[in-house]
């Protein structure tokens, strides 16, 4: 069963009341309609589609329960699909989780120094232009359209950016960081 199916199924009110008393324990017919307080002819119609379904199973005589290995398989479905559209959203995996479309939807904790250097590299990289110096005023508007869902604001992630060596300063000045390195430029951190 797929995650799509098993919301189309528990999406009739109906059905999603059968299936909870019998998620609950109710198992026969009889219980079914204790549980849930519906006419026997309308429970019959649905306990016959949960079961067709594959989400209700017989177990035993006369009785009902919930099919766990179909529970089971709609998850796994789910989370398979889940993994291949973050990767197509982000290809690269060390950004998985913490860049969506030029935005900063979360950033490593500062204990996992290596990802969070590589996340706000990327950022630094994806926003700046090797060796042009931007003031200060650019930089935060420029980082702006990263901050859209509220991690961190653009004066924060600037900071940030600084406090890692992605961006440095001198003079109210900004160039990125690991670029001073190779160009040999002689601006000062912080």
């Amino acid at each position: 069963m797929t995650p799509d199916e098993f919301t189309l199924v528990l999406s009739d009110p109906t059905l999603r009341r059968v299936f909870s008393a019998v998620a609950l324990g109710a198992s026969t017919s009889s219980e079914i309609l204790t549980a849930t307080g519906l006419d026997t002819p309308v429970a019959a119609k649905a306990i016959g589609q949960l079961t067709r379904t594959g989400l209700l199973v017989p177990e035993g005589r006369g009785r009902l329960v919930v099919n766990e290995g179909a529970l089971e398989e709609a998850a796994r479905n789910a989370a398979r699909r889940r993994e291949e559209e973050a990767a197509a959203e982000q290809p690269d995996a060390r950004l998985r989780g913490f860049v969506r479309d030029r935005v900063l939807v979360g950033l490593p904790e500062e204990a996992d120094a290596e990802a969070r250097r590589t996340v706000l590299r990327h950022i630094g990289e994806a926003t700046f232009t090797p060796g042009e110096e931007y003031d200060e005023r650019t930089v935060t508007e420029r980082l702006e359209p990263w901050c859209e869902v509220g991690v961190l604001d653009a004066v924060s992630l600037r900071r940030a950016l600084v406090d890692l060596g992605v961006l440095r300063r001198a003079s109210g000045l900004y160039v990125i960081g690991h670029l001073l390195e190779h160009n040999s430029l002689s601006l000062k951190g912080n």
